[in-house]
């Protein structure tokens, strides 16, 4: 499994748990895979400390020996999602996205407001005042990934790998058609550009 995982995006690759603690410190991870590979402490020792030292991100741990008893102790521990590593890839990535998105919505308020618009998160719905701005599902969850990361400029591979899970030599016309049919329902509202496009660098939602 760990394989087809770095297939589907950039990953660093620590042996130790010194070093595994150090760069979750000094990373802002999307998440962390444990393995009982790793050197020095173990897994199980490792989650803990990760949470005590404020890591928040979500941790995912693989095993090729599942037990009903270890995953209640890493579960317990701070382990976010526990898995066999002979457990298919898609199954990693769907658990993996809703640990990312409960981690990032508890990092926010529910609803996050720009230029007008008001994306709640509860109710997973696009308001403009009190009106509804109707957007499809993949337009909403690239608006929340927008909104997680409001103010910053995000590259299309990052966009392409958090919203579709494609990469970006494949996908690239995908994100340009939604981002514009987003600003084309964004212009019935307001003259605003709501998501600009910084040549060369990326994308980027200002409140």
């Amino acid at each position: 499994m760990i394989q087809e995982i770095r297939k589907k995006g950039v990953c660093d690759i620590v042996g130790d748990s010194g070093e595994c603690l150090y760069m979750a410190e000094c990373t802002q991870y999307d998440g962390l895979i444990l393995t009982n590979n790793i050197r020095g402490q173990s897994a199980l020792e490792l989650c803990p400390e990760l949470r005590v030292r404020g890591v928040d991100a979500p941790i995912v741990y693989i095993t090729p020996f599942p037990t009903s008893v270890e995953k209640i102790l890493f579960l317990n521990s701070g382990a976010d999602i526990y898995l066999p590593s002979y457990a298919p890839v898609e199954e990693f990535h769907a658990e993996f996205m809703v640990s990312l998105r409960r981690v990032l919505v508890a990092k926010i308020d529910t609803a996050v407001k720009f230029k007008g618009f008001c994306l709640n998160l509860h109710n997973r719905r696009l308001y403009f005042g009190e009106q509804v701005v109707h957007i499809t599902k993949k337009e909403y969850e690239l608006l929340e990934y927008f909104a997680f990361n409001i103010g910053r400029i995000m590259t299309s591979e990052l966009l392409l790998e958090h919203v579709w899970d494609l990469g970006l030599e494949t996908a690239s016309n995908t994100l340009i058609v939604h981002i514009r049919n987003i600003r084309l329902k964004f212009s019935k509202y307001t003259p605003e550009q709501v998501i600009e496009n910084k040549r060369g660098r990326g994308y980027i939602l200002t409140a």
